[in-house]
């Protein structure tokens, strides 16, 4: 069996015991050594420990930073800055994949991209998030909780509500029509959860700002 044949059918994004599986499925009895080989020659890239990916000589797409991001560290959801700027809150592009995680604050450096994972107490990771379709799909929050995420992982928060409006528009530059085009009613019912007197102050101050009853 040659080493294209071995990896056939394995989705780009290889958890390590995936990989350990097929190997002994095949006879292989020393797998370390047969990964170290298939690292070795290209076939297989390895992302940190536990995690690989298909090599650029068999992959048929790109490895999905988003499905990583909830795996690697997970569970997690695909949250915070990058979904900002994508529902057009934020206008700066994100260079790494942001995601919330239970576990402690991480990072992950590849040559495709990064990935930053922020920790949530774990009754708040999933709340508020959906399944997106891939290949190979992950989960990822909606706007309005991936605002409530990145509020809530950011240290700084002004003391005096005179100041809250510079800081909102101007020093976390978010947008005033994307914000006002949220879902508040939603927003109050995840904020709740977060049973945080700073995502309260936050939610009192936007529905105030707003005009919202």
């Amino acid at each position: 069996m040659t080493d294209l044949e071995l990896l056939a059918g394995l989705e780009t994004e290889i958890p390590g015991w995936v990989l350990q599986n097929r190997l002994r499925e095949n006879g292989y009895v020393n797998v370390w050594q047969k990964i170290e080989g298939l690292v070795s020659d290209g076939y297989i890239e390895r992302l940190k420990r536990g995690w690989y990916c298909l090599g650029s000589l068999v992959r048929r797409r790109e490895p999905s930073l988003r499905y990583l991001a909830c795996n690697i560290c997970g569970p997690a959801a695909v949250s915070g800055n990058l979904v900002l700027f994508e529902a057009g809150i934020i206008p700066d592009a994100v260079a790494s994949v942001t995601a919330v995680s239970k576990k402690r604050r991480s990072s992950l450096m590849t040559s495709y991209g990064n990935i930053d994972w922020e920790r949530l107490p774990s009754n708040l990771v999933f709340p508020g998030t959906s399944r997106v379709e891939g290949p190979p799909g992950y989960i990822g929050a909606t706007k309005e909780k991936a605002l409530l995420d990145q509020l809530y992982i950011t240290r700084y928060t002004p003391q005096n509500y005179s100041l809250w409006k510079a800081f909102v528009f101007d020093d976390l530059r978010m947008d005033e029509d994307a914000l006002a085009g949220l879902d508040f009613a939603l927003m109050q019912e995840l904020a709740r959860l977060f049973q945080s007197a700073k995502i309260t102050k936050y939610m009192h101050w936007f529905l105030k700002y707003f005009g919202m009853p």
